[in-house]
């Protein structure tokens, strides 16, 4: 059998390295020569199988679509039982001959450490081409968690039992550990999809119509959850000291209590120490001047959104064919990585560009000023200027950076600011209106300011809008109040204000608060006669 670097014998580690991190770095030996497709599996018979055996035929037995011998397979599990992978059962029973002893004593079972080496190989493996999907919805599950822990914080957690502390700790770690792998994956891929500028019609297609609608959907989900559970961490961090001691460590704090932890390495259970917690804090606080983590990967992903968005205009507006030679490059690259010799590359290069051998009589040619001659070979030649649009993405029009999306927040901020000085005045405003009428809701004979004074002119204009339907009283609300015009042909109605007077002759105006909210609205009350309207109303102003 042929030797390779897969199946070659151990090597002892050398002195710089620890002991227990070269076991480790054995336990991947198997996928680096060329058997590794035998090996893989091999292991797969063995796939969560931690307390069965099998012996080298049971093995052989089981490989679907294998040619391997009994030898064969004898020499590979021997291979994996010195890389870590599989062990050999120290269970020889009841032999009843030494050939008997020998076979059971050849029966192997696979270790925990090559168990979890095999499922991450396999997951990778399945994986390497599929979409991550970050699940938002379990912020609302980590919410939700926070939150019922965060109802026992007042009481310093004296009312959770161990078991129920314990459990609610593991689900807000259990859920945020799965979160954070699905969302870091997805910017990873979020992160290769904005650079690349080979994409095929399928992907631009998918990029466009998917991706960026979905992942804005996922980004306005977790910033509404963010806050949630940042104020849930706010009344939990404080009292750490006192829901640590509740919380089972599980068999980590039971081999410590043995004093036996120098002797074993065991898996601690996460939230169990306060660096945990801390460092799920950071996940959703902002500490100043520091942003949270998902605020960053937030933003970076905006970033990037916008970046594919320019890009998927570009390769739109230029046609998904012509945009890129980058596939056709790295093909080449790897023909010529492949190559046997130099000759053997050279050859490749003239073929794929055209280098062959030119004579030509004429006149002087327009690059007869090149720093280097023609007959110059192309690999001692100094190297062309290129353009980075053509040697980055194909293009031979020259084109700047995407124009960033403007930031409009102090515009924006100004604007709310603005609002609300105007809600507070026109407020203050209907106080002063109200503070002017007297015990019947009548005003007559006040002196208001100038933003009370407007208020009123414009209750009164809206009670004037009304259809002249008959001689009842107009009605009408803006700003929280309600406004009641009536005509009576004995009363005057006098308003002072700092631009002037304003007088209505027969008209009498009465202010109440109205709790039908701060629009406008215009009531209309019918009566027997019609009447002529707004008579009767001047202005000294």
């Amino acid at each position: 059998m042929s030797e390779t670097a897969a199946g070659s014998g151990a090597v002892p580690p050398p002195t710089s390295e620890r002991p227990a991190a070269h076991r480790v770095r054995h336990l991947f030996r198997y996928l680096g020569g060329e058997e590794w497709a035998e090996y893989r599996a091999i292991l797969a018979v063995f796939a969560d199988t931690f307390f069965t055996e099998f012996s080298p035929e049971e093995v052989q037995a089981r490989l679907v679509g294998s040619h391997l011998g009994a030898d064969v397979v004898q020499d590979r599990l021997e291979r994996l039982r010195q890389w870590g992978n599989v062990t050999v059962s120290a269970d020889a029973g009841n032999p009843t001959s030494l050939e008997d002893y020998n076979r059971r004593r050849h029966r192997y079972l696979i270790t925990s450490a090559g168990q979890q080496v095999f499922d991450l190989t396999e997951r990778l493996l399945a994986g390497i081409d599929e979409v991550a999907d970050p699940q938002a919805g379990r912020l609302s599950d980590l919410a939700a968690r926070l939150q019922t822990l965060a109802d026992h914080a007042p009481t310093d957690f004296r009312d959770m039992g161990t078991e129920e502390a314990t459990a609610a700790v593991r689900a807000v770690f259990d859920t945020h550990e799965r979160f954070a792998e699905e969302l870091t994956g997805f910017f990873r891929q979020l992160a290769q999809w904005q650079s690349r500028y080979d994409l095929s019609t399928d992907e631009v297609q998918l990029l466009a119509t998917v991706i960026v609608g979905y992942v804005s959907e996922q980004l306005a989900q977790i910033e509404r959850l963010q806050r949630p559970i940042a104020r849930s961490l706010e009344l939990i961090m404080p009292r750490l000291d006192r829901l640590l001691p509740r919380v089972d460590a599980g068999l980590a704090e039971r081999v410590g209590e043995a004093g036996l932890a120098g002797q074993f390495s065991t898996r601690r259970t996460l939230g169990t120490e306060r660096d945990d917690w801390r460092l799920l804090s950071g996940w959703f606080s902002d500490a100043p001047p520091h942003p949270s983590r998902l605020s960053q990967l937030t933003g970076q992903a905006l970033g990037a959104v916008r970046t594919l968005t320019a890009n998927l205009s570009r390769l739109s507006r230029l046609g998904t064919a012509t945009t890129s030679r980058r596939s056709d490059f790295l093909r080449l690259a790897g023909f010529l990585d492949a190559a046997g010799t130099p000759g053997e590359a050279h050859d490749l290069v003239a073929a794929a560009f055209g280098l062959g051998s030119c004579r030509k009589a004429g006149r002087l040619a327009a690059d007869a000023d090149d720093p280097a001659p023609r007959t110059t070979p192309w690999a001692s030649a100094p190297r062309a200027s290129v353009p980075v649009s053509l040697r980055e993405r194909g293009e031979r029009t020259q084109r700047g950076n995407a124009t960033p999306v403007r930031d409009r927040s102090s515009e924006l901020r100004i604007i709310s600011e603005r609002l609300d000085s105007e809600r507070v005045e026109r407020q203050a405003a209907a106080r002063e209106l109200l503070s002017g009428t007297d015990e019947t809701g009548r005003i007559d004979g006040a002196s208001l300011s100038t933003a009370a004074f407007v208020l009123l002119r414009e209750l009164i204009s809206l009670c004037g809008h009304q259809t002249a339907d008959g001689a009842g009283p107009r009605v009408a609300s803006a700003a929280g109040l309600r406004c009641e015009l009536r005509r009576d042909d004995h009363a005057e109605t006098v308003i002072e204000c700092p631009q002037g007077r304003l007088r209505l002759h027969g008209l009498t105006v009465s202010v109440a608060e109205f709790d039908g909210g701060g629009g406008r609205s215009i009531e209309t009350v019918t009566a027997a006669a019609p009447a002529p309207w707004p008579a009767g109303a001047e202005s000294a102003a």
